[in-house]
Parts: structure tokens; sequence; C-alpha cells
């Protein structure tokens, strides 16, 4: 019979071994934060289709697919129509083109002319020189979309795993600290405006992309002569997808638009720079400072504070990069909810009950009959139907 000496060694024992994988865990989160944040995204994004979805479909994993494809199904067409667009306007606005090309790639304006023009004397005047510098530039230019095309692959692969098994690691969360437990009741209020916020962003880059959509094509109707807003359906929906970028949002599409304009307004007719000008201020109005002060923080802050929510967005980006637009966020809304479920209680020294005992107004309230986080993805039609 165990005596209480080995029986203390053997949790010491289980407990560093605990300790050691935690920490190889949070280690390889840590390394990857932004591809893990990514997957965070996608999976809530896609979690209302694919709720739906399981009405209909027995196999949680071809209702996961199909929600992902759902998902992503947008995004693709999207690629495919401004590739489309952007050959094709190139080959109506060769030079005015390839110069707009050439403010994004390392390529000159000389070359992308010469290629537009006639692609077989262009290629077939290539030698060994010239095909070893163009695999050198194709490089440095591809190396940074093979790495994010990696990063989505594991992001949507994550996603896919969540959708299928959320359910379960649900119910497991749930029978290990009770149903009527207060870390329950902080699962259900975090999981709940998580959905809020990320489902936010998507309806923000749709309508951030049809306000562009309709600004671009009107500065078009009253712009001088020669100088109109090259692509303006390609540049639209630049603008909406670049609201995702922290602190940046438009800017990385209106700003080199604005300066290639006002170049070309300055070399053809100086009294015409009223034009590129109106441009800048316009998309800074509209496509800038109403979406991050307006747009998002009413679809993302529906059930927690509007200018909480606003500064999660800036200092996220500021903080944590590219990704903070969604692990600001999120960690403000993990910390709101541990305010106002658990805090007061421990600053107090209180028992911590399943109930919001402060900051009422700051994120979503308890709902009777609230589902557990999840429920609906278990495969519980009831609750997807009234998801």
């Amino acid at each position: 019979m165990m005596d209480e000496r080995e029986f203390d060694r053997s949790r010491v024992l289980w407990w560093a071994l605990t300790a050691a994988l935690v920490g190889a865990l949070g280690l390889l989160v840590y390394s990857y934060i932004g591809t893990f944040v990514l997957a965070i995204f996608i999976y809530y994004a896609a979690r209302p289709v694919y709720r739906r979805l399981r009405l209909v479909v027995d196999s949680s994993g071809l209702a996961a697919a199909g929600a992902l494809f759902a998902f992503e199904l947008p995004f693709l067409a999207i690629a495919g129509y401004l590739l489309f667009l952007a050959v094709r306007e190139l080959e109506q606005y060769a030079g005015s083109g390839a110069e707009l090309v050439a403010w994004f790639l390392p390529i000159p304006p000389a070359e992308i002319k010469r290629a537009i023009a006639d692609p077989r004397a262009y290629a077939s005047s290539f030698d060994v020189a010239s095909l070893t510098e163009i695999i050198s530039t194709g490089g440095d230019v591809l190396g940074p979309v093979t790495t994010f095309f990696l990063h989505l692959t594991l992001a949507v692969a994550l996603a896919f795993y969540l959708l299928r098994d959320g359910g379960r690691i649900a119910d497991w969360f749930r029978d290990e600290v009770g149903e009527d437990s207060a870390l329950w009741l902080y699962a259900s209020l975090v999981d709940r405006d998580f959905q809020v916020v990320y489902f936010g962003n998507v309806r923000t880059v749709v309508v951030v992309a049809l306000l562009a959509l309709g600004i671009y094509n009107g500065l078009n109707v009253v712009a001088p002569p020669g100088l109109k807003i090259p692509i303006p359906n390609v540049l639209a929906l630049l603008t909406g997808a670049a609201t995702l970028i922290p602190i940046v949002v438009g800017k990385v599409v209106y700003v080199p638009m604005a300066v290639y304009l006002g170049v070309k307004a300055a070399e053809s007719d100086p009294q015409t720079l009223w034009f590129p000008i109106a441009v800048a201020i316009v998309a800074l109005l509209v496509l800038d400072l109403f979406p991050i002060m307006v747009i998002r923080p009413f679809f993302a802050g529906q059930s927690t504070h509007r200018g909480a929510m606003m500064f999660s967005y800036i200092f996220g980006g500021l903080l944590f990069s590219w990704y903070g637009v969604f692990l600001g966020p999120l960690v403000l809304i993990a910390t709101i909810h541990l305010v106002r479920v658990g805090l007061s209680e421990l600053a107090h020294g209180d028992r911590i009950t399943p109930e919001v005992t402060t900051a009422h107004g700051l994120g979503s309230m308890p709902r009777p009959g609230d589902e557990p986080p999840d429920e609906a993805v278990s495969g519980d039609a009831d609750a997807a139907a009234e998801e």
C-alpha cells in the first residue's frame, strides 16, 4: 500500500510533467500566436454557418468542411475577380497600369510595359543572367506570399478541428467544472462575445468595401479628364480587406493611389491637383476614420463597451502587429468578463459565485436557459435553431 511520502512524490512528478507539457504547449502557441488567433477568428466567423449545416448534415466533419468552404468561397471569388480585373485593366491602361503595379512590386514600369505589349518577344529576349535575376526577384516577392498561405492553411485546419470537435471539448470542460460553476458562466459569456466581435469583423470588411466601391466610382464621375482612379473596383475590394490591418486600415490602398494621382496631375495640369487632394480627404474621413470610430465598434461592440473595443483594436495593433486586430479584442473580452464574474470576490476574499456581480453594462449578460459554449456544435438541433 502506498504511504503518504510515496503519494506526495507521485503527485509532485505528475505536477512536474503537467507543468513541462503546458510550458511546451505555451511556447508553441506563443511562437505561432498569429496563426492561432487567425484560426480562432475563422472558427467564430464560420460557426454560424456550421451550426445551421448541422441541422441538415449528420456528419460534423462534413458540416465543418462545408462551413469553412462557404466562409472561404467569397474570398476565393474576390481573389479571382481581382486577378481578372487587374489583367484587364493592365491591358487597357498599359502605361498607367504598369506604373501602378510598380508601386507594389519591385519591377520597373518599362519592363511591365514591354511584357504587356509583346509577351512572346519579351520572353524570347531573356538570357541566363536575366532569368537568374527574375528568379531571385520572384523569390523575394513570393517568399512572404508563400509564408502567408502556409499560415493561412494551418489556421483553416485548426478552425476545422475546432468546429468538428468543439462540442466534445465544451462537454469535457463542463463536466470538469460543473454547469453551475462560475468558470462555466465565464466561458459562456466570453464565447458569446467572441462570436459578436469576430463576426463583426467580417461585416465590417463587407460594409467598407461597399462604401469604397461607391466612393471611388463616384469620385471618378467628377474627376478631371485623364485623371480618374484606376481600377476602382479592385481598389474598393482591397480597401475593404485592408480594414483588418490595424492602424493602417485603408491607408495601404488610398495613400499610394492619391500619391499616384497627385504625380500624374502635377505632370499634366497642376490646376487639377484638387482632385487627388479631394480623394485623400474623402478616403481619410469615410474609409479610414469612420470604420475605426464607428463601423467596427458598432458591429463588434454590440455587447461590449464600444470605446473600449475601439481602443482594443488600436492598441492591439500597435502592440501585437498584424494579428493585434484579432488578439486585442480577445484580451479585452477575457479581461472584462474576469472583472465581471470573479475579480471583485477575489479582491474581497469572498466565494466566487456564478453571477455577474459588477460592470453589468460592459458585456453580455447571462440569459435564462443559456446553452453552454458550442452546444450547437455538438449536434443539438434545438440549440442550433435558437442561435
